[in-house]
């Protein structure tokens, strides 16, 4: 009986640190007054997020944030999104919904922040008008799923019989002050081709610790997460972020564009 008892609290605790360890990684958009919070997993090198030493080619140097002084030269990459296919995670908006391809999807992540923004007076419905009319402007030929992959393939035989190439893919980046924004061209994973992928680029010196202040220069502690908020300074860079999904590709256009016309709805209700 006692060695049946062990084993149910073990399972109890080994489910809790099973819990635990998605909760850590999960980026989470959340209010904090006039702002918009976002939380971020610092040592998740796997994940949506991962820490870069900024590099002048401008993609950067992944590094290992547990064993680097975290400080001016390095920056959060996210890897954001702004869609759901369901209602489980703690930053989806419910109140957002559109389709895509006959399925169901919720606002979340980049879609929570601007619904925030605008509930909280950091963006307006007429800054949401002006972005969706230049995003309807948008040519298909100036997306970026839609520039040439440039491969070079040396004339000159490597050795051992080898020969060398090199594929070129474009980047499109906007810096600002606060951070910036890429578009980069990745190879699909289940199908043949590539496709656009947004990342913001958030300085390590302007994100915050669990107290609200900005981070000291350090080594990552485990499972450490980090803040970065979206406030009156720095509303412009949420459409800077917006924009880039607009001309990544036509399928991000339209998705954003249903985005925000659903965020507007609600805002006149």
């Amino acid at each position: 009986m006692q060695r049946i008892v062990f084993i149910v609290l073990g399972l109890a605790f080994a489910f809790r640190v099973q819990c635990a360890e998605p909760d850590y990684k999960q980026v989470l958009v959340f209010t904090n007054g006039n702002s918009v919070r976002v939380r971020l997993p610092l040592t998740d090198v796997t994940g949506k997020v991962r820490v870069k030493e900024m590099s002048p080619d401008g993609f950067g140097i992944p590094i290992a944030p547990s064993r680097t002084s975290l400080g001016e030269k390095h920056y959060l990459e996210w890897q954001i999104g702004y869609d759901i296919p369901n209602t489980n995670s703690p930053s989806v908006v419910p109140q957002i919904q559109f389709q895509r391809n006959g399925e169901t999807k919720y606002g979340h992540e980049l879609a929570k922040i601007i619904f925030e923004s605008v509930r909280r007076g950091l963006l307006s419905t007429n800054d949401l008008i002006r972005e969706i009319e230049a995003l309807k402007k948008i040519q298909p030929s100036e997306f970026e799923e839609n520039q040439t992959v440039q491969v070079e393939v040396s004339t000159n035989a490597a050795a051992n019989g080898f020969q060398s190439a090199v594929e070129r893919l474009p980047q499109f980046t906007k810096t600002t002050p606060h951070g910036s924004v890429q578009i980069q061209l990745k190879q699909k994973q289940r199908a043949v081709g590539y496709q656009a992928m947004i990342y913001v680029c958030l300085p390590m010196n302007q994100v915050l610790d669990m107290s609200g202040n900005l981070r000291k220069p350090g080594p990552a502690k485990s499972k450490e997460t980090v803040y970065y908020d979206f406030n009156a300074s720095n509303a412009a860079f949420i459409l800077d972020i917006v924009h880039a999904f607009g001309i990544a590709s036509q399928q991000h256009n339209e998705d954003i564009r249903q985005i925000i016309g659903k965020i507007l709805e609600t805002a006149g209700n």
